[in-house]
């Protein structure tokens, strides 16, 4: 299916690796010039090379989503590389400590903070003077079934998920009347790197070696599931992939929830 995407450009951030991976392949198939923002170099190159090898077209930055200046960097870059930015992806996240309520400390939730909710103002504001002159900007922020449906762990996490959700919104709402939509994916389980932080804790906990750990977790995780099933970095992409094209003109301000029918409710 075209989805009238050839020739436009994209920062995809958090774009090297997992979920971030997937839709910075999957938008260079559709003909995207593709921004793959991390903080890893290596990663990086890997990325950008599978997408050149595959006949797409890619550059990288190493930047650190949580700063402003890093984020107007890599704007910068983008628009010198490639002339214009049209679609900005604002997938970094996750948390560098997991644990339970009480566990977490004030500079848990502060980190979580800095890189889950101002990396994404960090790099709208950044972008918006460039997805004003697209015309046809897109803006799509993913997060996470956490921050509607939290768990037992990681409240700093699915709480700073949450906030996002509601930051799509309102950017969907300032942006509505200036050619720019805002929608959010909320994530379920996916293989990613996030699922092996999560299976190396699992280990940890119970003394367990990580392939042990991991079947463990795959167990718990598909009865919660009911198209049973784990979800793959490439079935988030896909639902990126309709929301930045020509097929998603009239969506805006909308929560899509890709979790195999996890989240138990319809909003």
């Amino acid at each position: 299916m075209d989805c009238g995407l050839k020739g436009k450009t994209a920062i995809v951030t958090g774009g090297s690796k997992g979920i971030g991976q997937a839709i910075s392949i999957a938008l260079a198939d559709e003909g995207v010039k593709v921004v793959v923002v991390a903080r890893g170099t290596d990663a990086i190159n890997e990325t950008c090379g599978a997408i050149e090898k595959a006949g797409g077209e890619a550059t990288g930055f190493s930047v650190d989503v949580t700063s402003e200046s890093g984020a107007r960097d890599a704007v910068q870059m983008a628009v010198a590389k490639y002339g214009k930015l049209d679609i900005l992806i604002n997938n970094a996240g996750g948390a560098a400590k997991f644990g339970a309520f009480q566990e977490c400390t004030v500079d848990d939730w502060l980190d979580s903070f800095r890189l889950n909710v101002l990396g994404c103002v960090n790099f709208v504001k950044a972008a918006e003077p460039e997805l004003l002159k697209s015309g046809d900007g897109r803006i799509v922020t993913v997060s996470s079934i956490s921050g509607v449906q939290p768990g037992h762990f990681n409240p700093h996490y699915s709480t700073t998920k949450a906030a996002t959700i509601n930051l799509s919104k309102h950017l969907a709402n300032i942006y509505a009347g200036k050619g720019i939509c805002s929608n959010v994916v909320c994530a379920g389980p996916v293989h990613s790197d996030a699922w092996g932080q999560n299976v190396a804790q699992l280990a940890k906990r119970k003394s367990l070696i990580f392939d042990d750990a991991f079947l463990e977790l795959e167990e718990q995780e598909v009865k919660k599931i009911p198209l049973g099933r784990v979800g793959e970095p490439e079935d988030i992409a896909a639902m990126v992939v309709f929301l930045v094209s020509e097929k998603a003109n009239w969506i805006t301000g909308a929560c899509f929830h890709v979790s195999g029918g996890k989240f138990s409710g319809m909003s």
